[in-house]
């Protein structure tokens, strides 16, 4: 007997509650009886076929649904009874009631006749004090049978919703605690209503975003402040949705209550002030018509540039000495070898910087010197039997290849010590006369006759305030040899007299070459002047280049020599952790590591951590930023995008489609060009816009919307590495092996990636994982989705 009342309880259906109910005979009429506030829910938020077919039903199954109901009553009767009998306990009886009132009312008959479809109205709006707008709009999707035809009207709702002015999404409109970013902005109009704006970067919050926005436009105050947002629970809106979206949307509710509330205190005449972000409304007050408002300026607005002076050992903000123009000098390579990875560090983050400052709208003057006159080159030229400007041209064209190769631009001049003579000679002899500097003693093994001059540290009484080195502590020596006649041992040489086979040139004291610190001194002034806005280079010019550079220019040309000095950490070797070095013999070179990775996965690599950190050089650390800049283009895939702009274009002419991404970037790049920081804006927008397509494939409704917000989000991704100097190649080209890549190697991938394609049809897995062991072997990585298989090489290739 108790196996039968459960089964029967099954079937068990009481009659629909006493409550105040609308029939409707078709779609149409669900949604627009009369002047029913629902209708302009409906005009922008069709229900799709399956949805209408539920609920225009005919309404010749009335008669049918009361049997139904009168005979469900009956055999939930003759449940409790049994149950009462086979237990004895009539609280069983209770339950099996119980049990048989939860079967949902309404439901279509068993043979395939539809039945009419019923919307309350009355019970959400009284119990929850709706306006009637919202209240027709949460009852309607409440209506629908499943959520996901709940989905689809809100994704659908979504993409109707007005676009919000970027300038609007200020940080005290964003809703705090979700999992999107969201804002909502209140305004009041003339008639006392308020008007709301909103925007959400993801579609699901978007629909929530606009069911609210559209259900409490045109109410007024009053009206607002009433409404219980219980209501969604009791809706079914969200009970698809996460939990997160839950709490955002509570949070977003009570935001938008606040602002209601704020601008009932503040009165009609806060609403100019409201609009424009709090500023001052002016005559808004007095008039009997809503005052207009001003226009904001659509110029993004940059946060303030800090960048982090290793002179204050803090971080400044930049300020040129010329307005709109940066002078950068950095240090450059000595050319009498490959350049290791340590170099290309340096050259990558002083690329970043000049793009970055290009892009904030900066004219960069940037002058990375060329050493082609040292020690080392003379040494290495008489090994090679050449001579050292032979040794030092060559050179010079296999950095410029390897720069190129990272991604550098070119900066705007690269000046040479041997054609620097000039101004070197004169910076000396400025020295000598004012009694920083002095001539050493004449070398007669020499040969040359000729005399050193040195630089008198102790007549420059801020010398050490750089690397915080004591004079004391301070020790002779520099990149040349020095004679006899020195003052004291830390004087340095400005000029070296000439050995017999030694490059030399004419001076004042015979004939010689230029000491290693006054050729930066020299060049730095005459391609930039006497002050710097920037200068960099690597850790281990610190002390004493850069701080010997500082003595000599200041006390030549009697003004500051540098505003800013920033330096670039060591690349340390994987084997010693010591700091790759050709002089230690633990250095990868620029050549080699480009033998097994692209040019621009070692950029994004070196950028992949904070520069003022030192770097251990790791292989699999190189691999690991390959993988992640090939999702990064994997989303750029099949989005046709805009045109680069000449020279990266700048920030403010950028198009900003996710706004919360965009200040998340630069606010990074603006904080000492946090490239770690940045690159995880970068992997955020590129994840908002890989889950943006699917949506798109998914769910037709908001196709139309994904397929306008898809390329602009895109073109942003791209815009952004653009900063970095990463992303700007052809995304299917990349991911195809690069420009290398031959047609016949391609037609043979797309030939395997077919076979294993029909042969996964067939259910000839042996003949499919063939294929696939095959594709591997040839580093192409396959990716399987809903429109098929596509593949990528499984590495970066220049």
């Amino acid at each position: 007997l108790f196996l039968i009342a459960a089964k029967t309880a099954q079937f068990a259906r009481p009659a629909a509650p006493p409550s105040v109910m609308f029939e409707t005979e078709g779609a149409n009429a669900a949604w627009s009886r009369g002047a029913d506030p629902g209708a302009a829910f409906l005009a922008t938020a069709p229900v799709p076929s399956h949805g209408a077919s539920f609920l225009s039903r005919s309404a010749d199954a009335a008669g049918l649904i009361e049997r139904a109901s009168s005979e469900g009553q009956r055999l939930g009767d003759v449940a409790g009874v049994a149950l009462r009998w086979a237990l004895g306990i009539p609280l069983v009886g209770m339950l099996a009631r119980s049990l048989s009132g939860r079967r949902k009312a309404g439901a279509a008959s068993r043979d395939g006749r539809p039945s009419r479809a019923r919307v309350c109205v009355r019970s959400l709006e009284e119990e929850f004090g709706l306006p009637s707008k919202l209240a027709a709009m949460s009852n309607a999707l409440k209506s629908l049978p499943n959520d996901r035809l709940r989905y689809q009207q809100l994704m659908a709702l979504a993409s109707k919703l007005p676009k919000m002015e970027p300038e609007l999404k200020t940080p005290e409109r964003k809703v705090p605690g979700c999992l999107s970013t969201v804002h909502v902005l209140a305004s009041l109009q003339s008639d006392g209503t308020i008007k709301w704006q909103g925007d959400s970067d993801a579609l699901i919050s978007k629909g929530l975003v606009a069911l609210l926005v559209t259900g409490l436009s045109d109410c007024t105050v009053e009206q607002i402040c009433n409404v219980q947002p219980e209501f969604i629970k009791a809706s079914g809106i969200t009970a698809s949705l996460t939990p997160g979206r839950n709490n955002g949307f509570f949070n977003m509710f009570k935001l938008m209550m606040q602002q209601a509330r704020a601008l009932s205190e503040a009165g009609a005449s806060a609403a100019a002030a409201v609009a424009k972000g709090g500023a001052a409304a002016g005559d808004a007050a007095g008039s009997s018509e809503e005052a207009p408002v001003p226009a904001e300026s659509k110029e993004w607005r940059l946060p303030e540039l800090r960048i982090h002076n290793t002179m204050a050992r803090a971080k400044e903000q930049l300020a040129p000495l010329k307005p709109g123009v940066v002078n950068m000098y950095v240090c450059g390579v000595t050319v009498y070898d490959l350049c290791h990875l340590g170099h290309a560090r340096i050259m990558v983050f002083f690329d970043v910087v000049a793009r970055y400052l290009g892009q904030r709208g900066y004219t960069v003057n940037y002058v990375r010197n060329v050493t082609d006159i040292d020690d080392k080159i003379i040494r290495r030229a008489a090994e090679g039997g050449e001579s050292a400007e032979a040794l030092a041209r060559r050179m010079e064209v296999e950095m410029q290849k390897d720069a190129a190769a990272l991604g550098c631009a070119t900066p705007t001049c690269e000046p040479r010590v041997s054609e620097t003579m000039p101004e070197i000679l004169a910076m000396v002899k400025s020295l000598e006369e004012g009694q920083h500097a002095y001539a050493g003693a004449a070398i007669e093994s020499q040969g040359s006759g000729g005399l050193d001059v040195y630089f008198r540290v102790r007549s420059f009484s801020n010398y050490g305030r750089l690397s915080r080195c004591s004079l004391d502590g301070n020790q002779a020596g520099a990149r040349v040899e020095i004679g006899g006649g020195k003052e004291a041992p830390e004087d340095f040489a400005l000029w070296k007299a000439a050995k017999a086979g030694e490059p030399s040139w004419e001076s004042p004291w015979g004939a010689g070459r230029p000491g290693w610190h006054i050729e930066c001194s020299a060049m730095a002034k005459k391609h930039l002047g006497d002050t710097l806005d920037i200068h960099g280079g690597g850790p281990d010019l610190l002390f004493p280049h850069h701080e010997n550079e500082i003595a000599q220019s200041e006390a030549a040309n009697g003004k500051p020599y540098a505003k800013l000095w920033m330096h670039c950490a060591a690349v340390r070797s994987s084997t010693g952790d010591e700091k790759m070095s050709k002089s230690l013999g633990n250095f990868v070179t620029i050549r080699q590591a480009l033998q097994s990775c692209a040019g621009e996965a070692i950029r994004f690599y070196f950028l992949s951590s904070q520069y003022r950190q030192p770097l251990l050089y790791s292989e699999e650390a190189l691999v690991q930023a390959q993988e992640r800049l090939l999702k990064l283009y994997t989303s750029l895939r099949g989005v046709p995008l805009p045109p680069l702009p000449v020279g990266g274009g700048a920030a403010a002419e950028t198009e900003v489609a996710a706004p919360e991404a965009w200040q998340r970037f630069h606010e990074a790049m603006s904080n000492d060009f946090d490239t770690v920081s940045a690159i995880a804006a970068l992997n955020d927008l590129s994840r908002q816009l890989l889950q943006l397509r699917q949506a798109a494939e998914a769910c037709s409704v908001a196709s139309a919307a994904a397929a306008d917000l898809v390329p602009r989000i895109a073109a942003q991704l791209r815009a952004m590495g653009g900063s970095l100097g990463v992303l700007q190649r052809d995304p299917e080209e990349v991911l195809r092996g690069g420009a290398a890549a031959d047609q016949e190697f391609e037609a043979r991938i797309d030939g395997l990636v077919a076979e294993r394609t029909e042969a996964r049809k067939a259910k000839d897995w042996t003949r499919a994982d063939a294929a696939k062991a095959e594709l591997t072997e040839l580093g192409v990585v396959l990716e399987d989705g809903a429109n098929g298989t596509t593949w990528r090489v499984g590495a970066l290739v220049s």
